[in-house]
């Protein structure tokens, strides 16, 4: 009881203590962490390959684009100069050079035929590969170089054949990328007879050459 004379205080409602909530400064659980892991893995994993293929494809679009301007350079100075540019190659005897066997002809940029040299998108910083049949050039010296070409072509694929004379090879001349696959060697390259047998051509094979070519009825090229 209370005392007489004294104000009787009123009694506070008792109030429940909510939970604590957790804002974004707490951060995330171990299991919430590891599932968003296991989110943009799986995610990862359906989107790469798709935007892989398609920077191989905006890569093959740009290596036939630009084949098409060298095609075009070597004509202007195949009728400039009634023949076409050498060829030119590298193997053992030049080490320092050997990544760029039948680079294309320095020719073409210092005539203007081309405003400036290309890089192989697939193989950079080397250019784009070239040869012509009959006089060229191997480790700076003065040669004879072959083209390959299968029988019956372009008809059909029988067995490869070399071809030294530019007026009789059924090829005149060739350029080519390396394509998606890993830039093979200048003896991979020579063992393959690239660039004209169609089996060596992509996309029939998915790390194929990508080629455009001069034959005796007019400029052919990879799909």
């Amino acid at each position: 009881m209370p005392e007489p004379g004294k104000k009787r205080t009123p009694m506070r409602p008792l109030k429940h203590r909510a939970a604590p909530r957790r804002t974004a400064a707490s951060g995330f659980s171990l299991i919430e962490l590891l599932v968003s892991i296991s989110l943009i893995a799986v995610l990862a994993s359906l989107l790469l390959p798709g935007l892989a293929r398609a920077m191989v494809r905006a890569k093959v679009t740009k290596a036939h684009t630009e084949l098409h301007q060298v095609v075009l350079a070597l004509l202007m100075y195949q009728e400039d100069y009634g023949a076409p540019p050498p060829a030119r190659t590298f193997c053992a005897g030049r080490m320092e050079r050997i990544d760029d066997y039948n680079a294309l002809p320095d020719e073409l940029v210092e005539a203007r035929y081309l405003p400036r040299p290309l890089a192989d998108p697939f193989n950079r910083p080397h250019s784009y590969k070239y040869v012509a049949p009959g006089f060229g050039w191997a480790n700076g010296d003065p040669t004879i170089l072959a083209i390959w070409v299968p029988e019956g072509f372009p008809a059909e694929q029988g067995r490869d054949r070399p071809h030294f004379d530019r007026r009789t090879s059924p090829v005149k001349w060739a350029v080519w990328s390396v394509g998606p696959g890993t830039p093979p060697s200048v003896f991979e390259s020579d063992s393959a007879h690239h660039p004209v047998p169609e089996r060596e051509w992509y996309p029939r094979r998915a790390d194929g050459i990508i080629v455009h070519m001069q034959t005796a009825d007019g400029i052919l090229q990879s799909p």
